[in-house]
């Protein structure tokens, strides 16, 4: 092969693989994320003829952090079944389901006529949601190239603060209308990306491979042919003999025969040590995930009006406005992982991203204990957060120019955290785990993510309001935390292929290594398992060429 001809392939592998992922994301996280929900709710939540059209009375305030918590639990129940039904019925099945789910849901919402209708709406869309949590990024880590992988699963997080920012203005914007359509509307939107997506899920045919289940997920169902098809369009430019292709497709194979062959697919295989560590896999996943909400972002994005009150910025016109700022940097914040992620690595990432956040966090702690004034910022109406849920009272500060470092922290802190903890937290879980056990996996860590987003939804306010300072010093403290925990105890995956990190667990690598890579990793890897199972040790014994010839010349013959 020419190198002008490898080089065409190479960019036709970066395009295919980049609007294939790119598309599942943008398409299902902005329209369901949780950000473009809660962020929603919270704005329609102090609606008055919301209020009105659903008897809620204006001195009741229950049934907003219900309809939030009804959600969150849901999301939670439909992440943690999510993993056995992505190996049932597949990548493209589950996602399929849960974007009819989220449909019929969100259809309850806008056509609510009672509370009741409301919350079957949010039970709803909180299961796809959770479903979806778990699905895209284990899509998108299993088709996407080890050199791109993290760049690539980052989109998911675009995609969630899109989804914020487009909240915050769709509230702003909100606020001029009226009628019910100011609240239905809202509910509205997120339909006309899900009714195109669900549409175009549905009739793209196979042939396309538009969104196709991934060659990992096919090889695991044993249809090998179908499984190179599949790679060589999304990795050799539809070249089934590309040395790339069949490379990738042996690794697999191995990878995967050997686990079907010696270990179990038991769901409660994950929570035992033995040789594979799954139960460290486990617990370095969920603690990721966790850690993504402790950093204390989201929380203090759910009360950014609130927190902006205390900075002077007064009014509900003026709070949403400078909450629709922040969800724009937000989303800027999240752009600069997809050109980094794979050049700094993960545990990196991490580190310096929890530091910077600490730091911010402490400067506004020492700010707003310092320089605060004596009167408690107290408004008899809500600005679009949940702080109309609780009767929070913050101390505004006494002066501009601290105001002005506040806020300069807060939106740096916020920039940092989408550049760091908000793109490398989706990332780093889906890699961990091998095949038979990854969607179950995925399902637990992402439950593990709502259950967090939970306790924070609920336990920040209340840390808000007797703490004042103290709440920014507490996740100050956690961050710092977090950048020890993260250096010590999480591996490095980047540039490895999710075969290689399976070895690095399995086998006794320096899983600090970043020049550890296949082919010489698998090959030395592959050794040693067959040391440990000689018994068994033929199931390897077939070559490269052998394989990569019988599938290839098998183009004819019938369909796996």
């Amino acid at each position: 092969m020419t190198p002008s001809a490898y080089q065409k392939i190479s960019i036709s592998r970066w395009i295919s693989v980049w609007v294939r992922t790119y598309f599942i994301s943008l398409c299902k996280f902005i329209m369901i994320s949780s950000s473009y929900n809660f962020g929603v709710l919270t704005g329609i939540l102090v609606m008055p003829q919301f209020l009105l059209d659903m008897q809620i009375s204006q001195n009741s305030q229950q049934h907003g952090s219900y309809l939030i918590s009804t959600m969150t639990a849901a999301a939670f129940i439909g992440s943690l079944v999510s993993g056995p039904f992505a190996d049932i019925i597949g990548r493209k099945g589950l996602t399929l389901l849960a974007t009819t789910i989220f449909v019929f849901g969100d259809v309850l919402q806008v056509g609510a006529d009672s509370i009741a209708m409301l919350y079957g709406g949010r039970v709803m869309t909180g299961i796809s949601l959770g479903i979806l949590s778990m699905v895209v990024p284990l899509y998108q880590s299993e088709i996407s190239p080890k050199e791109m992988r993290g760049r690539l699963v980052s989109t998911v997080q675009l995609g969630i603060v899109s989804g914020i920012a487009v909240a915050y203005w769709v509230d702003y914007a909100a606020l001029s209308l009226t009628g019910s359509m100011a609240w239905r509307l809202p509910f509205g939107l997120q339909l006309i990306p899900a009714i195109l997506f669900f549409v175009g899920l549905l009739n793209a045919p196979e042939s396309t491979y538009i969104i196709h289940n991934s060659p990992r997920y096919l090889v695991q169902r044993q249809q090998d042919r179908h499984a190179l098809e599949v790679l060589s369009t999304i990795r050799g430019n539809g070249q089934k003999n590309h040395t790339d292709v069949l490379m990738e497709f042996t690794e697999i194979k191995q990878s995967i025969t050997f686990e079907r062959e010696h270990t179990s697919r038991d769901y409660w295989y994950l929570f035992k040590q033995g040789n594979d560590n799954n139960q460290r896999r486990l617990v370095l996943g969920i603690a990721v995930q966790m850690f993504q909400q402790l950093t204390g972002a989201n929380a203090i994005l759910m009360y950014a009006p609130k927190i902006f009150e205390t900075t002077g910025i007064a009014g509900a016109n003026a709070t949403l406005f400078a909450n629709g700022i922040s969800g724009i940097l937000n989303w800027v914040s999240a752009i600069p992982s997809l050109i980094v992620m794979d050049k700094w690595g993960r545990r990196p990432t991490l580190v310096v991203g929890s530091v910077v956040c600490s730091i911010c966090l402490t400067v506004m702690a020492v700010v707003t204990g310092l320089h605060a004034s004596d009167e408690p910022n107290v408004t008899s109406t809500s600005t679009g957060s949940l702080s109309g849920e609780r009767n929070l009272t913050l101390l505004a500060l006494d002066d501009t120019q601290h105001t002005v470092v506040f806020m300069v922290m807060m939106y740096l802190y916020v920039f940092v955290y989408g550049c760091s903890w908000g793109s490398a937290g989706w990332t780093y879980p889906t890699e961990l785990y091998s095949q038979g056990v990854r969607a179950k996996a995925l399902g637990i860590t992402s439950a593990a993510s709502w259950l967090a987003s939970f306790a924070v939804i609920q336990i920040s306010p209340l840390l808000m309001d007797r703490a004042q300072w103290r709440f920014y010093a507490t996740y100050a403290i956690i961050c710092a935390c977090l950048a020890v925990i993260t250096h010590k105890f999480l591996p490095e995956t980047m540039g490895k292929s999710l075969e290689e990190v399976d070895l690095i667990f399995t086998c006794d690598f320096n899983s600090y290594d970043q020049a550890v890579h296949h082919p010489k990793t698998a090959a030395e890897a592959l050794e040693r398992l067959e040391q440990m199972h000689s018994k068994q040790s033929h199931l390897f014994s077939f070559g490269f060429n052998s394989t990569s010839n019988a599938l290839v010349g098998s183009e004819n013959s019938s369909t796996v």
